[in-house]
């Protein structure tokens, strides 16, 4: 139904019937809801142990599981299941009982192993998941992913009971599952959202940093104390995933012109100023000579190091430092979260509508609102004292929620400037956040012993430091235009009857066809 192949030119993209199915002509909103619920799952199954890590240490008088006796707990395994008196559904469901019941105790060292082998794992599988990516299109690659995601996170209950080595060969594997979160935002946006939609898009596509832990915090909460027990939030986010990447493998294309669903009118707005999408050799030398790629990458080292921050350390500073009781900090550290998903969907749409600046001169203003406003924020959490909790609080929370506007920022600067390349640029932010994401636990450990306001000082300080210098280097080389390399022909110019296919792009705002042969 979707299979068939096209040409290259606009003027031959196919040709639909007014009485096809075509959702009022809005299949890419449709795709791009598929894409954002896929993302904000596979950020769930990383969560997971997250928020049931405590209720696995249990207080109910179950066994003590011990973590290190993998064989003795594999053959206890085995004997429940294959040797037990039942049937296979009476030794599973008596197998269940004693994982849900047991008691999993792990050492501080062994919990940051834990939670931070997710990032490592994320990080190991970019590069491969990319050009993976590139030699088989994103449709099939993220499926897979995702049903790596799902079973991995299935599996975690089982794996801890056999012990610690093999859940944290889960929690890596986990990782993996997320790898493709960037890139996969990087194509859909080039490929699905029309030119003046490309900050509404990624502002949508990055709210499952928000999603995730909102789907996943009251699941947690509601199923480690009722009596399905905690395994059953690895087994419903599993059962989600699974549904969700089917869906999305079934309904995904990577190219607007190879889908069913999408008419001739809505295919003209997609390709407008921009063509038709095919994937194109990524000019690598090109991109890692460019200044301006330097200063998006560094703009999202630091949009995810303050994001990493404040996810990870809020409870712990409001409750520590600023005094607030630890039933409050949940629902505290929860509330930016809420406020930031808002955000973004109306800095991204206002981001696309601005008529007043160039698209060159937005994506600086918005970097100042991000990137300077959250480095101000902590540099006013470093003067704020513990006898102001609560206006430390609204200031924690304006931190949290003004990154919100780095939709219109670098990663609209990303979408403009490297076009159809900008998924590899993706990729590699995606690493940068599993690298922030590892960066703020030593930067805090550095300086916090005792989680006192002095202290915690140094750590804000570092961090305002840090950003505001990353926020004046793309106010000096950030763009918001094409790069010359992402136009037609770039690679040939020089080489005199090379054949190097290409396919329409924009420049200066008008579509050029160009049939891609010499």
């Amino acid at each position: 139904m979707v299979g068939f192949s096209v040409s290259r030119k606009l003027s031959q993209a196919q040709q639909t019937s007014p009485d096809d199915l075509n959702f009022n002509h809005k299949t890419r909103f449709i795709i791009l809801v598929i894409v954002t619920l896929c993302l904000s799952i596979a950020q769930s199954d990383t969560l997971t142990l997250n928020f049931t890590i405590i209720c696995m240490s249990g207080e109910s008088g179950g066994a003590q599981v011990s973590n290190h006796s993998a064989l003795s707990n594999l053959e206890d395994m085995e004997m429940t299941l294959v040797n037990g008196s039942g049937s296979l559904r009476e030794n599973v469901e008596h197998m269940e009982h004693k994982i849900a019941d047991g008691r999993y105790n792990y050492t501080p060292s062994e919990k940051s192993l834990l939670f931070s082998l997710v990032a490592v794992g994320a990080m190991v599988a970019v590069y491969p998941v990319m050009l993976l990516i590139g030699k088989f299109g994103s449709r099939s690659v993220c499926f897979w992913m995702g049903m790596l995601s799902a079973v991995t996170t299935a599996l975690i209950p089982w794996m801890a009971y056999i012990g610690f080595y093999p859940l944290l060969v889960m929690r890596f594997l986990q990782g993996a599952g997320l790898s493709t979160g960037f890139t996969l935002i990087g194509i859909c946006t080039r490929q699905w959202s029309m030119q003046v939609q490309n900050a509404l898009y990624i502002a949508v596509l990055t709210t499952f940093f928000q999603i995730g832990p909102i789907f996943t915090m009251p699941v947690a909460g509601a199923l480690c104390t009722s009596s399905l027990g905690w395994p059953a939030v690895y087994y419903i986010h599993a059962v989600v995933t699974f549904g969700l990447f089917v869906l999305f493998y079934f309904f995904y294309r990577e190219n607007p012109v190879r889908h069913a669903f999408v008419s001739t009118k809505e295919l003209e707005k997609i390709q407008r100023d921009k063509g038709d999408g095919k994937r194109e050799a990524v000019p690598l030398k090109a991109i890692l000579t460019d200044p301006v790629i330097y200063s998006i990458w560094v703009s999202a080292i630091g949009n995810f190091m303050g994001i990493q921050l404040t996810m990870q350390f809020s409870p712990t500073y409001l409750n520590k430092v600023m005094g607030f009781p630890i039933e409050q900090t949940g629902t505290f550290s929860a509330i930016p979260q809420i406020v930031t998903f808002f955000l973004k969907i109306i800095a991204g749409y206002a981001a696309d509508k601005a008529r007043c600046c160039t698209p060159q001169t937005s994506v600086k203003i918005y970097n100042n609102l991000a990137l300077g406003g959250m480095s101000l924020s902590f540099l006013g959490l470093a003067v704020i004292p513990t006898s102001e909790p609560v206006l430390g609080l609204c200031m924690l929370i304006f931190s949290c929620s003004i990154i919100g506007f780095n939709c219109g920022a670098f990663f609209r600067s990303s979408a403009i400037y490297a076009a159809q390349h900008n998924h590899f640029i993706m990729g590699v932010n995606s690493f940068l956040n599993c690298l922030a994401s590892l960066i703020a636990p030593v930067i805090v450990k550095i300086f916090v012993t005792n989680d006192t306001w002095d202290e915690w000082w140094w750590v804000w300080m570092v961090y305002f430091v840090a950003l505001f210098i990353f926020n004046i280097v793309f106010q000096i080389w950030g763009k918001g235009v094409p790069a010359e390399w992402t136009k037609p022909g770039y690679g040939n110019k020089n080489a005199v009857g090379d054949v190097v296919p290409s396919v329409p792009k924009a420049t200066n705002g008008v579509a050029v066809e160009h049939d891609g042969r010499v």
